[in-house]
């Protein structure tokens, strides 16, 4: 049996996809590219926005012609009707993908969302980061997000399995764990969770993936600041306007994100965020006072998302007049152009200082050479000229827009 395999979508996926993969060469299956000939394809689909479905469908609809397709993932819930060759089955069903695999069957119930946490991953292929999934669901039920009704309520992996699950991956080398989830700051007993993992070993780096702005407070910062953790954290703020925020059932306001953001730089842990533009409510004036806002707000770098109707969500019954297609398109282009004057700047800041890096195996081509690629504690790409292993210190010398360049000690 040779079975192909593709992800879309987030962190979570990307930690699900390798729990697909470990099983299947346990039982010596083999495993291809999804651009190859096989048995079956398997898509590991994401519904955040329409895009995300649209894309997954399409793929699986090309690839029919050549073997089955056993569609799952968030979009296996919402997709009903790919003919042919496809199977759909639930987010439970990557923990137990031989099953369908060797019985073919279909299974997206409601079952399918509320499954128990207790698999681990021994290895992330090809990684030089291992993910970790700590926790899946969410109740928050923002008014704009589908994402509760296809993972479900929160529910948490033990905190005993979760240690083992570092521990191993540390033990096999792997110098960065990032902890993710649906929504991991509701994870019970979190900064205790955050303190037990640091005392595994001081020879690796813990970075925490998206979380939500209620459940970063300054303690949970200054965790960050003082022990190994990455000194980035990436804080969605969806909108700079309480009106807003409010529409989208956001459980915070501006004062409270900036406070929390202050803190960060104060503390030297660099911001990464998200923002919708094009929502409900959303006119000029509303859209000029979140430019206004996080041009003077000290974050490093941003996502900027148009915002997409999903079915089942409570924005999806709001009669108002959306803003226009173009107007949201140049809304967009300005935040992201704000974005990327605010991670120039924030990289410039670390010209001339030492930074932590992790230098991946992946070469670059630029105008000056060939380099290695590698990730600094602040989330800022560099190249480097020769590989080295673990966490590494290394001198930034220069920034050309794109890419930093460090320097290795003399």
């Amino acid at each position: 049996m040779k079975v192909a395999i593709t992800t879309f979508g987030c962190k979570l996926n990307q930690y699900e996809t390798q729990i697909m993969v470990e099983q299947m060469k346990q039982k010596n299956i083999e495993i291809a590219d999804i651009s190859e000939d096989a048995d079956f394809f398997i898509i590991n689909s994401c519904a955040v926005t329409s895009k995300a479905s649209k894309e997954a469908r399409m793929l699986a609809k090309k690839l029919s012609k050549f073997g089955t397709i056993i569609y799952t993932g968030c979009d296996s819930y919402l997709e009903e009707n790919l003919r042919g060759n496809v199977i759909l089955v639930g987010n439970s069903y990557k923990n137990n993908i031989v099953k369908v695999l060797e019985e073919k069957f279909d299974d997206y119930s409601e079952e399918t969302k509320y499954y128990p946490l207790t698999s681990a991953i021994h290895d992330f292929s090809g990684k030089s980061r291992a993910f970790v999934k700590i926790q899946e669901g969410c109740n928050n039920h923002c008014t704009y997000c589908i994402i509760p009704f296809l993972r479900g309520k929160e529910r948490d992996k033990p905190k005993g399995l979760v240690i083992e699950e570092i521990k191993q991956l540390v033990n096999r080398g792997f110098k960065e764990i990032v902890l993710t989830g649906t929504n991991i700051g509701s994870y019970a007993n979190f900064k205790e969770l955050l303190k037990k993992i640091s005392k595994i070993g001081d020879d690796f780096r813990i970075r925490i993936s998206s979380i939500e702005p209620m459940y970063v407070d300054y303690e949970l910062i200054d965790i960050v600041a003082d022990l190994n953790f990455a000194k980035h954290l990436h804080i969605p703020l969806q909108s700079g306007s309480d009106e807003i925020l409010k529409r989208m059932g956001r459980d915070y306001r501006k004062k409270d994100f900036k406070r929390v953001v202050d803190y960060c730089h104060k503390k030297g842990i660099f911001v990464g965020t998200d923002v919708i533009v094009g929502f409900f409510g959303e006119d000029e004036a509303v859209f000029k006072e979140t430019v206004e806002f996080l041009k003077n707000l000290p974050v490093s770098f941003g996502h900027v998302f148009s915002y997409s109707k999903r079915p089942f969500t409570p924005a999806s019954r709001i009669k108002d007049k959306l803003p226009r297609g173009p107007v949201v398109r140049e809304r967009n282009k300005i935040l992201r152009n704000l974005f990327d004057k605010k991670r120039k700047e924030s990289i410039k800041s670390l010209v001339g200082k030492k930074l932590e890096l992790i230098v991946e195996t992946t070469k670059v081509k630029t105008e000056f050479g060939k380099f290695f690629r590698a990730l600094s504690s602040e989330y800022v790409k560099v190249l480097v000229e020769d590989f080295k292993e673990g966490i590494v210190k290394c001198k930034l010398k220069d920034f050309d827009g794109t890419y930093g360049y460090c320097e290795w000690p003399k």
